[in-house]
């Protein structure tokens, strides 16, 4: 013991501080016919013997964790105090692989009324460094895993620069892009109810052809001559449709921070502008003009399908897009939907003006449906909404969603999820989210595995009001015949090892509450795959009640743990089993074999779930924010080990704040279960999973197999992008030089060691510089954290996952202990 601890230790004594826990002690004696057990070691050790239980012990190490000296002492471990060791000891106590009589001299010491000085010298004798053991064992077996695969949904806001942006939306299609399809021209542009106008209109033009050129188009079609002739066109036959072509005269679209403007686009008749510019939200249809075939295809389809990004964020609940591109003569017809873009065959205008004239009719003429426009959200008067069946219910009933969309996604190849508040006809407050979202045939539908949560008695997600199906991509596809996918050799060198899903928060007045990123199910179409065939207070006596109804519920996961492993084999064997991967392969995407030819099909799904929320980075305090926090954590703990589920996609938009009613409601809850698994059900046969990149494990960076330290690790890079992000009370951008920037740019190998480099200790210290001055006091709690997350092995940073039960229960009980002390602090 030295000066300083001895100073600390009479200037902060222990006083009446541990009164409560001898009160339990000895009540707890009597109802047991223990006696004399004050002047007696042995009948001490008789009490433990007799009790079979830990739940005392741990009251006493939170009896002290509570004491004004515990913040103070230096710990001889490397932590910052005494009270870090505390927490340590009580997570092996809760762990159930503890030896219970090491803790009697304490409780001799405790009960006896000793001095204080002598009370914490046992208390350093008690948590001294371990003598060195065995390390426990680590998931290191390859794993087959469902194949990751990178979207552009990380870069949003001022961070869209054209080409970092386009290098990820490359990446995004790459595999899904169809050239050729056969039977497009005849699906879209005949046999529809606008066709004999449009064969009129071609009459009317008259059209003439001369030595295989059609005298009226332009020659050379350079941009500015194309357009001049296509107005007078426009003005001369194009007036009997419903929309009309426009161009933005090279001034970027409204609605988008990217700054881009298509070459010519189709919007409403009579759309106007605002502040001189048009806006994504009214475009119908995309198209490029360019006078002669591009060198360099690559950048010219990235940024083809950058306009394809603009007009789904704008409209995300679009189900397809129809887009254009002229070359010289050559044009080519698109259609963009969720499992990415396809083409019809090139065709020459000069020997075939009669179908570019339909085409070009066609686009003006064609109803909402043939355009891709969303029809399952209905206006009437005074409301938008839907009809929906509730769980259990016979009748369907009108839920009114709020006007804008509180989450969506920045991306075109991805689940496409936006998620509305909504309420009952009548009611004054949002009750629910509706979701709406593009999942793979595949998976198993998120309402089933909310239903299985709630059979397990799952605390801490989501509550299922009722999910059913819609529309799929195979259905949009009908008739319709693939070839081979096209890859993009420059894409596919930098590829990212997952889909980027990045769920975007929209703006809106402050007063207004925000939620983010609920997931979204339903059951599977009749199709084929590939589409062609709790706060702590008063004294520890009250805390004894709460601590054993918690150690009951670890008990009980550690039963259920132990009895996978043993029934699995035993060891590191059963228990790397019990994550819901199987051995096999890394997670890295492979590219298809080259005679695939089928395409991703997904199914359009709706979910509606309570409660509605806000998002994580709306907190209204720091504590608040912490009680979240620790609550998510918690609901993981009880999806993984009550519920047998892992998530998979912890991130900023996964998380939100509910208005917890009661002392036992959780204040923060784990959403968006689209890509969750049951344990030990095996891969889900889907091509690709999505993600979020910013806050990926490190591991799941380099390919590994999803655990569930990875989905904590996630977890902790969600909790420092909030502080970091929208901690500051003016600006919810990244600070300019943030190094949290590196966490999103770069290859995927980059991106894991920029993680891995920010993890250390020493250059973790610049990732807390970086905190707002209202989160000061949250340093010492991101360091522990860092510390329970990312210890020293082999003198190396340690990443991977640790797989027996007793580590499984202490890194949970470790992050929680973390988050109720920080919150206790400021609660005072």
């Amino acid at each position: 013991m030295t000066d300083s601890d001895s100073d600390i230790i009479a200037s902060k004594p222990i006083g009446e501080g541990l009164d409560g826990f001898r009160r339990l002690f000895r009540s707890t004696c009597v109802s047991l016919g223990i006696s004399e057990f004050q002047d007696a070691p042995t009948q001490v050790g008789h009490f433990v013997e007799a009790t079979g239980t830990n739940d005392l012990v741990l009251d006493l190490l939170l009896a002290l964790q509570n004491l004004p000296a515990a913040r103070f002492l230096r710990s001889r471990n490397g932590h910052k105090s005494i009270l870090r060791d505390l927490f340590d000891l009580g997570s092996q106590a809760d762990s159930g692989d503890f030896d219970v009589k090491s803790v009697i001299p304490l409780l001799e010491r405790v009960i006896g009324g000793v001095s204080d000085l002598e009370i914490w010298n046992t208390v350093f004798t008690l948590v001294a460094p371990p003598k060195a053991t065995t390390p426990p064992t680590v998931f290191n077996r390859a794993i087959l895993d469902t194949p990751l695969k990178s979207t552009s949904g990380s870069q949003h806001g001022k961070e869209q620069i054209h080409k970092k942006l386009d290098e990820r939306i490359l990446q995004e299609v790459n595999g899904c892009v169809y050239n050729d399809t056969k039977g497009f021209y005849e699906k879209y542009f005949e046999g529809k109810s606008w066709s004999s106008t449009a064969e009129q209109i071609i009459r009317d033009a008259n059209l003439q052809t001369i030595d295989g050129r059609w005298t009226d188009y332009p020659n050379p079609p350079s941009q500015s001559a194309f357009l001049e002739w296509f107005w007078r066109f426009q003005s001369a036959f194009l007036s009997r449709g419903h929309s009309m072509y426009y161009t933005s005269y090279k001034r970027s679209l409204n609605g988008s921070d990217c700054g881009r403007q298509p070459d010519l686009f189709v919007a409403p008749s009579g759309t106007t502008k605002c502040g001189g510019r048009y806006n994504w939200v009214d475009v119908r249809v995309i198209g490029e003009l360019k006078e002669s075939v591009s060198k360099n295809y690559p950048d010219e389809f990235a940024k083809f399908c950058g306009h394809a990004r603009e007009v789904f964020t704008s409209q995300p609940m679009r189900l397809f897009l129809h887009g254009f591109v002229i070359r010289g003569s050559i044009m080519e017809l698109w259609v963009i939907d969720r499992s990415g873009p396809y083409s019809c065959e090139k065709f020459d205008l000069h020997k075939n003006p009669d179908r570019f004239i339909k085409v070009i009719i066609g686009y003006t003429m064609m109803s909402d449906e043939e355009l891709g426009l969303n029809t399952y959200i209905k206006e009437d008067k005074h409301d938008k909404y839907i009809m929906f069946k509730a769980e259990g219910k016979t009748k369907e009933e009108k839920l009114c969603l709020e006007d804008e969309p509180i989450a969506l996604q920045y991306a075109i190849v991805c689940r496409g999820t936006t998620c509305y508040r909504a309420k009952r006809l009548g009611a004054e407050n949002w009750e629910f989210v509706v979701k709406f979202s593009w999942r793979s045939d595949k998976r198993r539908a998120e309402g089933e595995l909310l239903r299985l949560a709630k059979e397990r008695g799952v605390w801490g997600v989501a509550r299922l009001f009722g999910y059913q199906d819609l529309d799929s991509i195979a259905n949009l596809r009908q008739r319709l015949q693939f070839g081979k996918p096209r890859w993009f050799p420059s894409a596919t060198s930098r590829s990212i090892s997952q889909t980027q899903s990045r769920t975007k928060s929209i703006g809106s007045k402050k007063s207004r509450s925000r939620s983010a990123g609920l997931g979204i199910g339903g059951v599977t179409l009749e199709s084929s795959s590939s589409g062609q065939k709790q706060k702590r207070h008063g004294e520890v006596a009250e805390l004894h009640q709460t601590k054993r109804s918690r150690s009951g519920s670890s008990r009980r996961r550690a039963d259920i743990m132990s009895q996978v492993t043993a029934e699995q084999g035993g060891g590191a064997e059963g228990a790397n089993k019990y994550s819901v991967e199987e051995p096999k392969v890394t997670s890295l995407m492979p590219p298809r074999d080259a005679n695939d030819e089928s395409f991703d099909n997904r199914i359009f799904c709706c979910l509606v779930v309570s409660p509605p929320g806000r998002a994580i980075h709306e907190f209204k305090s720091v504590l608040e924010f912490l009680e979240v926090c620790r609550d998510v954590i918690k609901g993981h703990r009880s999806l993984y080990q009550d519920g047998r589920i892992l998530h998979r996609d912890v991130s900023v938009n996964n998380v939100i704040i509910t208005n917890a009613e009661n002392e036992e409601d959780p204040r923060g809850m784990l959403i968006d279960l689209d890509l969750a698994k049951e344990l030990g059900s095996g891969p889900s046969g889907a091509r690709h999973r999505t993600g979020t990149m910013e806050f990926m494990a490190i591991e799941v960076l380099k390919g590994k197999a999803h655990t569930y330290r990875h989905d904590l690790e996630s977890f902790f890079y969600v909790f420092l992008w909030v502080i970091i992000r929208y901690g500051q009370e003016t600006d919810n951008n990244l600070p300019t030089k943030s190094r949290l920037q590196g966490w999103y740019t770069g290859t995927y190998d980059e991106i894991a060691r920029n993680k891995t480099g920010d993890m250390d200790k020493k250059a973790f210290k610049d990732i807390v510089a970086e905190f707002p001055l209202q989160f000061e006091g949250v340093k010492h709690l991101a360091e522990e954290l860092r510390y329970v997350l990312f210890p020293i092995q082999d003198e190396a940073l340690f990443t991977g996952t640790y797989g027996e039960p007793k580590w499984i229960n202490s890194i949970y009980d470790s992050m929680v202990n973390a988050f109720d002390s920080a919150i206790e602090t400021y609660q005072q």
